[in-house]
């Protein structure tokens, strides 16, 4: 408890950008216990806040040196290996700790959980920024596994099949979806999109006026209605778009 409310006083110092009294509390906090890798977590993160990479990542490794499964170390020296160009070493350090996750017990922390979810879906959005769509469909997937509460990230699946030309499982993610989150209007407007780019106009329009009918003022559902309408009046001028990004 007591190094929860030191940890608690660090990260609110931190987040107020007053480094001098965080990295006070982290000494002192490290004089009483030099082999605590949350301390060193929070070393590490506020030396990159403070753009000192190379000590940065010298205490992040540190931290995971003293506790391998520290996944909060994993990822921020991650992400921060990535930003200064260790790809190979970056993927490495993810891996080990993605995998120290898959083996703990189940219900144990889904924050984590999260985390890593958040992780996969760079990784997918970076592969299907390139047209790499096989490999972006696989990160969305362990991404959605995850973190299975956020429906944004199997939409972006199924664009990611639209894409790969599975249109059919593309329309069964969304449908499926849609079952399961009648109110998320992304899904609707996705959904809507996918089936006028398959000259399929009427149920593109039942989609965005259920988006219209619960949301009046949604200007994304109102100009995809109009260019349907238009559609039909000039049916051979129609170039079925695809899904929105």
């Amino acid at each position: 408890m007591k190094n929860q409310k030191s940890d608690k006083l660090i990260q609110d110092l931190l987040a107020k950008s007053d480094f001098t009294a965080a990295d006070q509390q982290i000494r002192e906090r490290l004089e009483k216990q030099p082999d605590d890798p949350d301390a060193f977590y929070l070393s590490g993160v506020s030396l990159y806040l403070q753009g000192h990479l190379g000590q940065a990542v010298e205490k992040l490794r540190r931290s995971l040196a003293l506790d391998p499964r520290h996944t909060d170390s994993a990822i921020c020296l991650s992400v921060l290996l990535n930003d200064i160009g260790k790809y190979e070493e970056a993927k490495k350090v993810f891996e080990r700790a993605n995998l120290s996750v898959a083996h703990r017990k189940t219900g144990e922390d889904m924050g984590v959980d999260k985390k890593f979810a958040v992780k996969h879906l760079e990784i997918a959005d970076l592969y299907f920024r390139y047209r790499r769509y096989d490999e972006a469909i696989d990160e969305y997937g362990r991404a959605a596994l995850l973190d299975p509460s956020t429906p944004d990230i199997r939409v972006r699946r199924a664009k990611a099949f639209a894409k790969k030309g599975f249109l059919t499982r593309a329309i069964q993610e969304l449908q499926q979806l849609k079952n399961e989150h009648p109110n998320d209007v992304q899904v609707r407007i996705q959904l809507g999109l996918l089936h006028y780019s398959q000259g399929n106009i009427l149920d593109a329009e039942i989609e965005w006026e259920a988006v219209a009918q619960s949301d009046p003022t949604n200007r994304e559902a109102l100009a995809y209605l109009e260019m349907a309408r238009q559609s039909r009046e000039k049916p051979n001028a129609r170039r079925p778009p695809t899904l929105s990004s």
